[in-house]
């Protein structure tokens, strides 16, 4: 115990999981800027007056752009998972370095001095915990929204391509 007390393993391995974290979310943020542009091209919002790109016609167009965003969606989901569970993990890795650091409290009350760096240590990682936690916490309040944003528009686009291409044969 006063190994991971004197060289701050649990502190270390806090700040660690929180910058994982903090790139989980980076990722889904960027994967769902990229699928957004996807379904939401905006193309002709600084030129009105310009063309715009053209829905694909042919039914492989169709499917290429499906399964392209059915991808990315998928993508965007999995590092969204990814940073929501770590999130929630971080205020359970600082009661962990609390456990760790009161152990090895307990195991000094013989009498001898009073081992001040292990309380301490026991404070302070409650308090990464919470704070990273109230953090990530706070960027997944912004993120879900993107993503279910992306979710739900996902959703309608292959609904109506799959109404349409059952139009398209009933008329064949």
């Amino acid at each position: 115990m006063d190994f991971i007390s004197r060289f701050h393993i649990i502190e270390i391995w806090i700040i660690l999981w929180t910058v994982t974290t903090a790139f989980f979310f980076y990722r889904c943020f960027a994967v769902s800027k990229t699928l957004r542009d996807v379904l939401q091209p905006r193309s002709r919002r600084a030129n009105p007056d310009a063309l715009k790109k053209d829905a694909p016609e042919t039914p492989d167009d169709v499917r290429k752009l499906e399964d392209t965003i059915v991808m990315q969606r998928d993508r965007m989901n999995m590092w969204y998972s990814l940073a929501a569970n770590f999130t929630t993990a971080l205020p359970l890795w600082g009661m962990f370095g609390t456990v760790m650091s009161l152990i090895g409290l307990a195991g000094n009350l013989d009498g001898t001095e009073m081992p001040v760096d292990q309380f301490f240590t026991a404070l302070y990682t409650t308090a990464l915990g919470i704070v990273f936690g109230i953090g990530g916490k706070v960027a997944d309040s912004f993120l879900s929204v993107k993503v279910v944003a992306n979710n739900k528009e996902t959703d309608t686009l292959l609904e109506r391509n799959s109404q349409r291409q059952d139009a398209q044969e009933k008329a064949v």
